[in-house]
């Protein structure tokens, strides 16, 4: 038994989309803020200019969030996690038969819950990025695959 799980943050605008989104949105509210200056309402461009910079930077940390991805690996006797981001590779093992899947809940009633896999005082959130109903669906799986203290692991044969 061998199931591997590909986790990805829903993206959908593309990095061309996203440029022809910008410059529309940029030369449009331009516009708008020409018409204003030419009325003698001068502090509006450089308003104009802060929010291109705050519209040009929540841009570009959505289109960074698209390259991070979590695959989980699950065998027999091992649960891997391999967490992918721009700033590398990160890797998390746990012995299937001694983890736990965990889906806590928030302190606060508007955030999200959290997925733990737990084992020996580790712990690792897994899909972060999803929906709540994404999380709930992926625990429900997962409890079924990890854990099993019952049950026996397998035996290695040389």
């Amino acid at each position: 038994m061998e199931t591997r799980i590909e986790l990805k943050p829903n993206c959908s605008l593309t990095l061309p989309a996203a440029r022809v989104f910008f410059v529309s949105i940029c030369g449009f509210s331009l516009v708008v803020a020409l018409l204003a200056t030419l009325q003698g309402f001068w502090p509006v461009l450089p308003f104009w200019g802060l929010e291109m910079l705050g519209l040009g930077l929540a841009l570009r940390s959505s289109l960074r969030r698209r390259l991070w991805t979590q695959t989980l690996l699950i065998t027999e006797s091992q649960v891997s996690l391999v967490t992918r981001s721009r700033n590398g590779e990160a890797k998390q093992e746990f012995a299937r038969h001694w983890a736990k899947v965990r889906l806590r809940s928030p302190r606060m009633r508007q955030y999200p819950s959290r997925l733990m896999i737990e084992s020996r005082g580790r712990s690792f959130e897994v899909g972060s990025f999803l929906t709540e109903e994404e999380r709930c669906r992926l625990a429900e799986r997962l409890y079924a695959m990890v854990g099993g203290m019952n049950e026996s692991p397998p035996l290695e044969w040389e």
